[in-house]
This record gives structure tokens, C-alpha cells and sequence, in this order.
């Protein structure tokens, strides 16, 4: 399953990748993928800001460990917690995410 041209790639400023869209359902296809193709996990708590900001649970699976949220500026987006996921997120977004 692909997602045209309604997510992005940046790199966040902790130096890793940042799949960003504004589009929930685009966001919620993308975890579907995450769980049911390459078995990652939820966990964590959500955490609703009273402004512009809310913490997802995050999508892990063995050492990789994708953050989850939205804001404002962003949209949805999915960050690489370390050097091992944010090699998979740049796959993932080759492969799910591109024409």
C-alpha cells in the first residue's frame, strides 16, 4: 500500500528522519503498516496539551523505537528515536510513501 504524495520526509532536529502529514487517515494507514507488516507495538501513554502538542504512544519493535504525535506546525508526524530506526524510516518511507 502506498501513500501519495501527502506525507513528507524532513530531518528533525535531533539529527534522525521525520515523517510528517496532515492527514490522520494518511497516519493512521502508515501505523497499520507499522503493526501488521513489520510487527510493531504500541506503547506509551497519550499525552493531550492544552495548546498545540500531543505525545502518541510510540510504534516499537525490538530496538527500534518510532515517537509518535502532532502539532500544529507538523501535522502527525513519526520521528526515529535512534541510528537503527532512522535507517528503517527512511526505507519505509521509500517504500510506502513515494511514487
Amino acid at each position: 500500500m502506498k501513500v501519495k504524495k501527502t506525507a513528507k520526509l524532513y530531518c528533525a532536529g535531533n539529527g534522525f528522519c521525520k515523517i510528517e502529514t496532515d492527514s490522520l487517515l494518511v497516519r493512521i494507514k502508515l501505523g497499520l503498516i507499522l503493526t501488521f507488516r513489520y510487527g510493531f507495538y504500541r506503547w506509551g501513554v497519550w499525552v493531550i496539551g492544552v495548546t498545540d502538542e500531543s505525545i502518541h504512544p510510540s510504534f516499537i519493535c525490538f530496538r527500534k523505537r518510532i515517537l509518535a504525535g502532532w502539532d500544529n506546525w507538523s501535522g502527525y508526524y513519526l520521528l526515529a528515536d535512534n541510528e537503527e530506526t532512522d535507517s528503517f524510516l527512511r526505507d519505509f518511507y521509500q517504500k510506502h510513501c513515494t511514487t
